[in-house]
């Protein structure tokens, strides 16, 4: 390893990825939908279950909502539940949920975590990943939709 990679390598462990804090998130419905999957889908299955007793009572069970309903339901209903972000789940849907709970409006990757340490402060069983891990976590996502929203110019 070459001296520049050397430190590189001790600076990023140094700050742990303080530099990709700022990053922001958002999901792209549009990503979902140019690789054939539904983002109303992926919404629907994360509604609540007082929204699924409702939901259930109509003839075509909430499938035919468009996404921006289940949207706007889930951050002003559901994520008030407060195992809408609970420990037990996977690390990219429980990012995926704290998109979802601040209604898909541009997040960073601070505000992220500290959602996720707050969540699963009581839980010993789960980890919460440095941000340089979480960052490249979220870039390479694709399987919910979520990419990196440029700066403003």
């Amino acid at each position: 390893m070459d001296e520049r990679s050397r430190k590189a390598v001790t600076s990023e462990q140094s700050n742990d990825g303080e530099q990709y804090l700022p990053a922001t998130f958002a999901i792209f419905p549009e990503k979902l939908e140019g690789q054939g999957r539904s983002f109303g889908l992926l919404l629907l299955h994360r509604r609540c279950a007082a929204c699924w007793g409702a939901l259930i009572q109509e003839p075509a069970g909430g499938l035919e909502l468009p996404w921006q309903d289940h949207l706007v339901k889930i951050a002003e209903h559901c994520s008030a539940n407060q195992d809408f972000v609970s420990p037990g789940l996977p690390i990219m849907e429980a990012v995926f949920r704290v998109l979802l709970s601040n209604g898909n409006q541009p997040t960073t990757l601070e505000e992220v975590l500290a959602v996720l340490q707050k969540q699963w402060s009581d839980s010993a069983s789960h980890w919460v990943p440095p941000p340089a891990k979480l960052h490249r976590m979220l870039t390479r996502d694709v399987f919910y939709g979520i990419g990196s929203v440029p700066p403003p110019t």
